[in-house]
C-alpha cells in the first residue's frame, strides 16, 4: 500500500511540475508576443503621427491578459439559445429603464432621427443594449485588452488597427492612456464604439466631429445615428416582422431572399394579423433555433421576415440574435410610449 501510495504522490508531483513548466512556458510565450507587438507596432503608430510618448505610455507595464482571451471564446451570441439571448437582453427591468432614458432625452432623440433618418427607437434600443444605458459601460483597461487580443494572433491584423486607432484618440484629445476604459473588446461609451469607428463616425450632437461618447448620450447617439445612415439605414422603414408560417411549411423550401408580396401567397403572415405595409419589399426569413428542454429537440417557434434595416443593424454587432434583440426592444419601447 505504501508503494503504490509513493507512486502515486511522485506521479502527481511529476504532473504538478510539469503542469507548472507548462504555464511558466505560456507565460513566457505571451510576454515574447507582447515585446514584439510593441516593436511591430511603432512603425505603424509613427507614420500615423503618433508622437514616442504617447506610444511608451500606452505600452508601459502593459501584461496580458487571460480573462480577456477567455471572454473571447463565450460571447453570449454565440453560446446561448435565442430565447435565453433575448431573455437576456429584452427584460422588464430594462424596458423599463428604456421610457425612462427615451423620456429624458425624447427631444435630442427626435432632432436625430430628423437628422438622420434612423428611428429614435433603434438608438434606444442600442443604448440599452450595449451598456444598459451608460451603467455598464466596462472598466477594461482598452489598450490591455486590444494588445492581449492582437497578441494571440486570432485577427491579429484588426486588432493591431484597433491600437493604432486607440493612439490616434488619446494623442488627438490629449488624454491619460489609462483613462480609455471600455468592454474586454475596447469598445468604448455609452453605445460602445470600437476605436476605428469611433474615429471614423463620432460626432457629437452638435455636429462636431469625435463627441464625448463617454459621458454625453446625447453625443453617443449622434454617433449611432451617424454611423447607421452611413452604413444604408433606411428611412422611415422598419426592420422586420414577426411572422407566422403555414401549416406544413418546410423552412428548407424557401431561404432565399423574396418579395414580402411572395412570402404572402404561400402563407405566411403577420403574427398581429395586420397586412404588410410594404409588399414590394425583399425580405428574408429568419427562423431563431429554440431547443424544447424535456427533448432536446430544436424547434423553429419564433418566426421572422428581416428587411434591408435588419442588415444595417448586424454591421453594428455582425450577429442575426442582437439585430433580432435590438429590434425587438425597440418595437416594445415604441408601442409602450405611444400609448402614454
Amino acid at each position: 500500500m505504501h508503494r503504490v501510495a509513493a507512486r502515486l504522490a511522485a506521479a502527481l508531483i511529476a504532473m504538478m511540475t510539469l503542469a507548472g513548466f507548462g504555464s511558466a512556458r505560456a507565460e513566457e510565450s505571451q510576454d515574447t508576443a507582447f515585446g514584439a507587438l510593441k516593436s511591430e507596432l511603432w512603425p505603424l503608430a509613427e507614420r500615423e503621427g503618433i508622437a514616442r510618448d504617447t506610444f511608451d505610455a500606452a505600452f508601459a507595464g502593459l501584461e496580458p491578459d487571460p480573462e480577456v482571451l477567455r471572454l473571447a471564446n463565450r460571447q453570449p451570441e454565440f453560446t446561448l439559445t435565442a430565447t435565453q439571448y433575448l431573455d437576456r437582453i429584452i427584460t422588464p427591468a430594462r424596458i423599463a429603464d428604456g421610457k425612462a432614458a427615451y423620456l429624458k432625452y425624447e427631444g435630442k432623440l427626435k432632432v436625430l432621427e430628423r437628422r438622420y433618418g434612423v428611428s429614435r427607437f433603434i438608438l434606444v434600443a442600442i443604448w440599452g443594449a450595449e451598456s444598459d444605458f451608460g451603467n455598464k459601460q466596462g472598466s477594461w483597461a482598452v489598450f490591455r485588452s486590444l494588445a492581449t487580443l492582437a497578441a494571440a494572433g486570432r485577427r491579429a491584423d484588426f486588432w493591431k488597427t484597433q491600437i493604432v486607432e486607440a493612439l490616434k484618440i488619446v494623442e488627438n484629445q490629449r488624454i491619460s492612456p489609462d483613462k480609455l476604459s471600455g468592454s474586454w473588446a475596447g469598445a468604448m461609451g455609452h453605445t460602445q464604439f470600437i476605436p476605428s469607428t469611433y474615429n471614423k463616425f463620432g460626432i457629437s450632437f452638435s455636429g462636431r466631429p469625435r463627441g464625448d461618447i463617454w459621458d454625453d448620450p446625447a453625443d453617443a447617439m449622434a454617433s449611432t445615428a451617424n454611423y447607421l445612415a452611413q452604413s444604408g439605414w433606411q428611412r422611415r422603414r422598419t426592420w422586420g416582422y414577426a411572422v407566422r408560417l403555414p401549416d406544413g411549411f418546410a423552412p428548407t423550401d424557401a431561404q432565399e431572399a423574396r418579395p414580402i408580396a411572395s412570402w404572402r401567397k404561400i402563407g405566411v403572415a403577420r403574427e398581429t394579423g395586420e397586412p404588410f405595409p410594404k409588399p414590394g419589399e425583399t425580405a428574408r426569413l429568419f427562423l431563431p433555433e429554440k431547443t424544447n428542454p424535456f427533448t432536446g429537440e430544436k424547434t423553429n417557434t419564433l418566426a421572422f421576415l428581416t428587411v434591408a434595416n435588419f442588415d444595417v443593424i448586424k454591421t453594428y454587432n455582425n450577429s442575426d440574435l442582437y439585430a433580432l434583440a435590438v429590434g425587438l426592444l425597440a418595437d416594445r419601447l415604441a408601442a409602450e410610449l405611444s400609448s402614454r
